[in-house]
């Protein structure tokens, strides 16, 4: 892991120069006419979807602004995990950043809730969902935690790689599943059976090939495109989680944007999400097919039975309760 180890510090150095300069980069506020570069982060790859979108609300904002914002994304984890991206973007030295939804609990508990086990109906329903309770979702999570997602970036349901067959929650057992760094994705993982094991996602393919994990739970996109499958043979349709990541910036630096850029940046993130959800379908089945022609093992699984195991993590995880609530009202 010495490599890992490098490449993390390296990471972090970057980030480290990165807020040292942000009084540099981090504008207080965007006058008109005046031009200013702003950086975002992504860590996945670029050919991922996260990677795409971010590119094209990057070009959308260009286009809108005429030119006066400039964002500059840097992707493949070069600047680090999301968990140190969120922090950036608090820090000033990162200006958009494209976590998942769940990782942002960290600073807003209640965003707990974008990784409860099967919450949503389907793939339609989670964009419903969000487009339903944007608005009352950014004002919260802006008042509580000085964060605001800007737009949600679509991705698909989340399958499980690993080396094995896995069918039903008993073939879990002693599997070491990497997992994001939240307590109620590791408390997920082990109501299904498994040892989760949290990691930055930057650290996945190495921990893989090395042994220090068994498996990964993610969209196929991005297992497909970030060379998991040269490192896992078997993949479970589990679709135990539907989290759509985030554009995510400080809402201090949105409210200090005149109002025509705030709208600009808010008409890029519906642009974003308009141009990006049929693609994210159409490619979710496309890459199910070049899966296919890699000789991976693909095992449909008992959704029935995974959903039992989790039934009692709401009263374990009460902070996204009441967003919860608020979902199952959505049709």
């Amino acid at each position: 892991m010495a490599r890992t180890a490098e490449s993390s510090l390296s990471r972090r150095a970057a980030l480290g120069g990165l807020v040292a300069g942000a009084a540099m980069v981090a504008m207080p506020g965007v006058p008109r006419a005046q031009k200013v570069s702003w950086i975002g982060a992504n860590a996945a790859a670029q050919q991922d979807f996260i990677g795409i979108s971010l590119d094209f609300f990057a070009k959308r904002v260009g286009e809108l602004t005429k030119g006066q914002i400039e964002i500059v994304n840097h992707h493949g984890g070069a600047l680090g995990g999301e968990r140190e991206h969120v922090e950036a973007v608090l820090q000033g030295a990162v200006q958009i950043a494209t976590p998942g939804q769940g990782v942002v609990a960290g600073w807003y508990r209640p965003a707990e809730v974008w990784t409860h086990p099967y919450l949503f109906k389907d793939v339609a329903h989670k964009d419903r969902v969000w487009d339903t309770m944007r608005q009352e979702y950014q004002d919260d999570i802006a008042k509580a935690a000085k964060l605001r997602p800007l737009g949600a970036i679509p991705r698909m349901p989340r399958m499980l790689s690993c080396n094995r067959p896995v069918k039903v929650p008993a073939d879990m057992k002693g599997l070491k599943i990497r997992v994001p760094e939240t307590a109620l994705w590791r408390r997920t993982f082990e109501m299904f059976g498994a040892s989760p094991t949290p990691l930055p996602f930057p650290e996945v393919f190495q921990a893989l090939k090395s042994g220090v994990i068994d498996g990964q739970e993610n969209p196929m996109g991005l297992t497909f495109n970030s060379g998991i499958f040269d490192a896992n043979t078997h993949l479970a349709l589990t679709e135990h989680m539907m989290q759509d990541n985030c554009i995510l910036m400080g809402d201090q630096a949105y409210g200090k944007l005149t109002p025509e850029l705030r709208k600009a940046l808010d008409e890029a993130a519906r642009d974003m999400e308009a141009e990006m959800r049929p693609k994210v379908i159409a490619d979710d089945a496309r890459i199910l097919e070049l899966i296919k022609a890699k000789k991976i093992v693909i095992t449909e699984v008992d959704k029935a039975a995974f959903t039992a195991t989790v039934k009692t993590l709401v009263s374990e995880f009460p902070a996204g309760k009441a967003w919860a609530e608020r979902i199952g009202q959505i049709a």
